[in-house]
């Protein structure tokens, strides 16, 4: 019986790789190439500026998380025109969250929302907003992509200024050396006219992927690598030398059952980043904790209260809307 079980289980295995496995999620993108899912539409409308922040967001059960929108306010703030990109399980009421937001102080200001359906998660998103914004984009100073992946902004902080002044080229809060040297993609910043064609470019040839390891390789990854090919200045605001150095470490690969593997600074260095003034945590991070790193919701409360803030934010920033 055990046997029995077993093979079935090994037979089950297969099929699901063969049906939804990277090479298969590889083949199918490929073979349905496509500009965009044509599923995206406006809900809310409004008029994108020279500085467009596209921020992709999940709504679980139709309900909206903070982080999104107070994004966008502080990105507002510093002269970006946000655009929601929200994708869920089940349709939202767009009004009834809307009012609740506004009923908790937060302002949706001048910002776009689109609504799409859930493809290729957050780079499927980006794909489809560059393709249905490509009149704006053609005209934009900068671009700015981001995810629902971080908490916060959990305190006033000089980030969203450097964002504002960033040079020419392309930038992120991190950078990361597993597999190869890139920008993590929860924020990034494509900075001067010829970094937002790049980008532009670069979603125009990106594929549809479902597979969260092909969004990984050829979105996050393939991303730096596009712009590295074309030599175009690439950096990360909080450099893996700063933060180790000031964890007073060299650390930037761990290791799993004698194999070396790069650590994700997000979670790693969580509490360097928040002491250097950027304002988020890892969203996985603070949920799964999946580094099983000692104390987090401690060293996180603990960093806030240096900052000047109470704990509340964190809790609010953690729970549906």
């Amino acid at each position: 019986m055990e046997e029995t079980r077993a093979k079935k289980k090994r037979l089950k295995d297969r099929v699901d790789k063969f049906l939804n496995g990277r090479t298969t999620d590889k083949r199918r993108a490929r073979f349905s190439r496509r500009h965009s899912t044509g599923s995206l539409r406006v809900v809310r409308p409004g008029e994108a500026g020279s500085r467009i922040a596209f921020i992709s967001t999940f709504w679980p059960g139709g309900q909206a998380l903070l982080t999104p929108f107070a994004l966008a306010e502080a990105l507002q703030g510093v002269g970006f025109s946000p655009v929601h990109i929200v994708t869920s399980d089940r349709m939202p009421d767009f009004e009834a969250v809307f009012s609740r937001l506004e009923a908790e102080g937060v302002s949706l200001g001048k910002a776009i929302v689109v609504y799409r359906d859930n493809v290729g998660k957050d780079f499927g998103g980006f794909k489809d907003a560059f393709h249905a914004f490509r009149k704006e984009i053609s005209e934009a100073e900068c671009v700015f992509i981001g995810n629902d992946s971080l908490v916060g902004p959990l305190f006033p902080s000089d980030y969203f200024q450097r964002l504002r002044d960033a040079a020419p080229g392309i930038w992120g809060p991190t950078e990361s050396f597993d597999r190869s040297p890139h920008l993590q993609s929860s924020h990034i910043l494509f900075s001067g006219r010829e970094a937002v064609i790049t980008a532009q470019n670069f979603f125009e040839e990106y594929l549809f992927y479902r597979s969260r390891e092909n969004i990984i390789r050829y979105g996050e990854i393939g991303l730096s690598e596009w712009f590295l090919q074309r030599h175009f200045r690439m950096e990360a605001f909080y450099t893996a030398g700063a933060l180790a150095m000031h964890k007073r470490s060299d650390v930037v690969l761990g290791q799993r059952k004698e194999m070396w593997f790069g650590l994700n600074p997000q979670h790693f260095y969580f509490d360097s980043l928040l002491e250097a003034g950027f304002p988020f945590v890892k969203r996985e991070l603070l949920v799964r904790n999946p580094l099983m790193l000692p104390n987090v919701y401690e060293r996180v409360l603990s960093c806030l209260e240096r900052k000047g803030q109470h704990a509340d934010i964190l809790f609010q920033h953690l729970r549906p809307t």
